[in-house]
């Protein structure tokens, strides 16, 4: 038995040291008002050039337009010190479920996302009406 021990200890690590990589660093984090109830599932997953493989979800996401009329939707961010904030995307938002899901990838293995309110796509920057911020790390 413990001859068998011995000679599957070297796959057993090197099998787990090749999926490592495909691991998610996992957060969840409550929203900021005026989406109080609102609570984020975020996962980074590194791919094996190093990019990361950012998922956001959102679950008991109050309608934007309900919050102000002129609301559009929630934008996703991806900012990193020392540049300028990255624009992901809309949240895909399901108003019947009350649901809003983005996919996005980022070269970076820190950083901090940001999700706000916008009232239009065009935005360069996050408005003030942020209602998360969360910093994220996945090593490689």
């Amino acid at each position: 038995m413990q001859r068998l021990a011995s000679r599957l200890a070297p796959t057993l690590c090197a099998l787990l040291l090749a999926t490592s990589s495909a691991c998610a660093s996992r957060y969840k984090q409550d929203a900021d008002g005026p989406t109080y109830a609102a609570q984020a599932k975020l996962s980074v997953k590194v791919n094996k050039t190093g990019v990361r493989t950012l998922r956001v979800e959102m679950i008991h996401l109050a309608p934007p337009a309900r919050i102000d009329p002129a609301n559009k939707g929630y934008m996703v961010w991806i900012a990193v010190p020392g540049q300028p904030t990255t624009k992901a995307g809309f949240l895909n938002y399901s108003e019947r479920r009350r649901r809003g899901l983005l996919v996005a990838t980022t070269p970076h293995a820190k950083f901090e996302v940001i999700v706000s309110i916008e009232q239009n796509s065009s935005v360069t920057e996050p408005s003030p009406k942020v209602i998360l911020r969360k910093i994220v790390a996945r090593s490689s």
